[in-house]
């Protein structure tokens, strides 16, 4: 069986054909018929259409678009409930592609009025047009460049908006409901790659607290379609990809991955420790099973089902939001020495280094010796035991660490009498002292950074409430395949609700000096607050005494403030900082610091920010 595409002056019409029929199948010309018709008829749905979109459509290369009814309808069981509070309200909908999403978000909200912005020249006008045709239909369709869609004033213009009220409204705005598919390339500049989601979102997140743009009327949500890549930095699930970006995001807005990926979490980047995993995990478990929210089958992260097995086994262990022990991060050769290990299995090795080769070689056959096989299994028997050696060793560097933490909060309890917080500051001393002992006698930096990476990550986790928004979440993300979507790579699906009230409110020109301190700050992301002093000398010790949640354990912070690492600073530290930078009468003014280049490669600290609107990039010097 084969599917076949014709273009259509209004639409593309599908075709099945089986051999042995000359005469063909069914013609299928609608939208949705579209879809749900042809992937039920093909032997290779995915296959097919993909073959016949590429060669129909070769544009559509550059935007990547969901095909699949399956994964729609899953989405929107989802989000029905919260939808539901936006009906009759106008859907603005940027890139909506075939219209298969947006008529899925269509039909639950039943809105006023459906704004499709497509660029100019889009391939994918014709399916739309098809939508707006209808006498009663509720779409109007708009073919704008990419810029103007995403400014108010030229829907204001066009009519399609009424005059948005310029007093800023604290209130959510449930009169406007924003969708995009943000998918396009990424471009280059000053030799970085920058993504459009990150360009998009620092300027909306500015937008949410300064109450501009769209959100004049109050902040607007947003559903929004990106590349699996863009999600490490804006919902990172470990400290390491923790960015400028996602500090502002977490000040302003609750994100939900709705839809996601396995390769979002790919085994080419870091991890956090097993066990805050399924301990985060675990409370999520729980929260879905109080609000009746079920994973529909086949849609379960590995992350869920690894939840699902073992939440007797963690409740019966007590495993909490306390050190345990470290797991053994998956590498890629695991499995590949599962297969060996059963291959190999009538083989006994000796358990020490002493006459190990000798015994090998009198136990074991001729031709297994000669197996290459063997040789594989032997090497990565090494490196497991290596690797278990390491994690050992990491895990009780680990312990100490808790163990100073534990008393770190004791002597920072509020009524402790201060004889006994002597005392506990003096232990602390001691045992800090003993622990970099031992960590600068370590054999090679891997080791360190491992447990640099472990300590953080814990501390982070231990915060109440956790620092990561990703451990805020209500329910796990379903997971959809590379498949559903063309061309095939993976999408998530983000729910981006604006913070109501915004906890950490700022003004325009306090956010435009956060947005410095935090670009010039994170452009040394491994270090401490200490990188201050090369906005201006003297900042380090003139500005953080002014915030004490810097110092705070029980707030995130660190006794000794050189501890803490620039990527756990907490939104109220962020805040804190900017309120004590502005009051510092020596700062310098924004123009000297512009001048200096303290704005500059705001995208390659982290990989998606820009300068703040209004002011152009400047060149080193």
């Amino acid at each position: 069986m084969s599917i076949a595409i014709r273009r259509s002056p209004d639409w593309y019409i599908w075709r099945t054909t089986n051999e042995g029929d000359p005469k063909g199948g069914v013609v299928f010309a609608s939208t949705k018929a579209l879809m749900a018709k042809a992937f039920q008829a093909a032997s290779k749905p995915y296959t097919q259409i993909t073959k016949s979109l590429r060669s129909n459509l070769p544009n559509v290369r550059s935007r990547t678009d969901i095909v699949s009814p399956r994964l729609c309808n899953d989405a929107i069981s989802r989000l029905a409930p919260s939808l539901r509070k936006h009906e009759g309200c106008t859907i603005i909908e940027i890139n909506p592609g075939i219209g298969l999403w947006s008529s899925k978000v269509h039909d639950i909200v039943r809105p006023s009025k459906h704004i499709l912005a497509e660029p100019p020249s889009s391939p994918f006008v014709p399916h739309l047009e098809a939508l707006t045709k209808p006498q009663d239909s509720r779409y109007h369709l708009v073919d704008w460049p990419q810029l103007d869609a995403w400014e108010p004033d030229r829907y204001v213009a066009e009519g399609l908006l009424p005059a948005l009220d310029p007093q800023p409204s604290k209130e959510p705005n449930r009169s406007i409901l924003f969708l995009a598919n943000t998918t396009a390339p990424t471009y280059h500049q000053h030799q970085s790659s920058i993504s459009r989601i990150h360009l998009k979102l620092l300027l909306w997140a500015s937008d949410i607290a300064n109450g501009a743009s769209f959100h004049i009327g109050g902040p607007v949500r947003m559903l929004l379609w990106c590349p699996e890549k863009d999600v490490t930095s804006i919902l990172p699930r470990t400290i390491r990809y923790r960015s400028k970006l996602s500090l502002l995001l977490e000040m302003t807005c609750q994100i939900e991955e709705v839809v996601g990926s396995d390769e979002s979490v790919s085994a080419k980047q870091k991890k956090r420790d097993q066990v805050i995993e399924l301990d985060s995990g675990h409370r999520v478990a729980k929260q879905m099973q109080e609000l009746g929210i079920i994973v529909p089958a086949g849609r379960e992260t590995e992350l869920h089902k690894q939840v699902k097995e073992t939440i007797a086994q963690m409740e019966s262990n007590g495993v909490g939001r306390k050190p345990g022990q470290t797991a053994i991060r998956a590498r890629g050769w695991h499995e590949e020495l599962k297969e060996l290990k059963e291959r190999f299995k009538d083989v006994e090795l000796p358990r020490t280094k002493e006459g190990r080769r000798k015994k090998i070689l009198s136990n074991v056959s001729s031709e297994i010796l000669h197996d290459p096989k063997f040789a594989r299994f032997l090497e990565l028997e090494r490196n497991l035991k290596h690797v278990q050696k390491r994690t050992g060793l990491i895990e009780e560097l680990l312990q100490e660490q808790a163990r100073i933490d534990a008393l770190d909060l004791e002597a920072h309890a509020p009524n402790i009498p201060e004889r006994q917080r002597t005392t506990a500051l003096s232990e602390i001393e001691q045992k800090k002292t003993a622990l970099h002992e031992r960590l600068d006698n370590l054999k090679g930096h891997s080791t360190r950074d491992e447990y640099e990476f472990f300590r953080h990550d814990r501390k982070a986790y231990a915060t109440h409430p956790p620092l990561l928004m990703w451990d805020h979440r209500s329910a796990e993300p379903m997971k959809a395949y590379k498949e559903e979507f063309y061309p095939e790579k993976p999408l998530c699906l983000l729910d981006i609700q604006p913070r109501h009230p915004l906890p950490y409110p700022l003004t325009g020109a306090e956010l435009l000096f956060f947005r410095m301190l935090t670009t010039t700050i994170w452009q040394n992301g491994g270090d401490n607050l200490t990188v201050l002093d090369r906005i201006a000398p003297g900042a380090f010790n003139a500005v953080t005494p002014k915030v004490p949640s810097l110092t705070d354990p029980t707030r995130g912070g660190e006794r000794d403030i050189h501890d803490l690492p620039i990527r756990r600073l907490t939104p109220e530290m962020a805040y804190g900082l900017t309120k004590a930078w502005l009051d510092w009468p020596f700062r310098p003014n924004l123009g000297d610091l512009i001048h200096r280049g303290s704005l500059i490669n705001d995208a390659a600290s982290d990989g998606g920010s820009i300068p703040p609107r209004g002011y152009p990039r400047v060149s080193d010097g």
